[in-house]
């Protein structure tokens, strides 16, 4: 092997750079938790979990809000994160809604008007925000068959 030949297996940098490390144990301002899952596969489980539990971690982290996205997969969650979540602690949990997507090719034209139809009840029901998942502009296809502009 000449000098400059050098596998991967033999390189093993040691690092050079330093830096005063300082712990922050607590937050210098509230925080809101402006991005987070709360089910499976995302969040831990959080909606088999007793309620008091989450709200006892969240407090020791000093979490005054928490925005929950997992609503956003369909209305029966969101139906049951608003009432497991949001109705006991509204002021602690947002929780997000969404658009069922897969209808567009089935629905055609008329999606757009159902799509804000189902965006309308799930406000009234308690949804405070709308996600939208990474499938809209990567696998989400319009009634033509082709994929969705963003």
């Amino acid at each position: 092997m000449s000098q400059t030949d050098l596998s991967l297996n033999d390189f093993k940098p040691k690092p050079r750079l330093f830096v005063k490390t300082t712990e922050v144990l607590t937050p210098r301002f509230p925080v809101i938790d402006a991005h987070n899952h709360l089910q499976e596969p995302f969040g831990g489980g959080w909606d088999k979990k007793p309620l008091a539990e989450l709200l006892d971690i969240l407090d020791a982290a000093q979490v005054r809000m928490y925005v929950d996205l997992d609503g956003g997969w369909g209305e029966d969650i969101l139906n049951a994160h608003l009432d497991y979540f949001k109705q006991p602690a509204p002021e602690r949990f947002m929780v997000f809604g969404g658009v069922e997507w897969s209808k567009w090719a089935e629905m055609g034209s008329s999606f757009g008007e159902w799509a804000a139809n189902r965006l309308r009840l799930q406000a009234a029901r308690g949804a405070q925000g709308l996600k939208i998942w990474k499938p809209f502009g990567l696998h989400v296809k319009d009634d033509k068959g082709e994929l969705a502009k963003v």
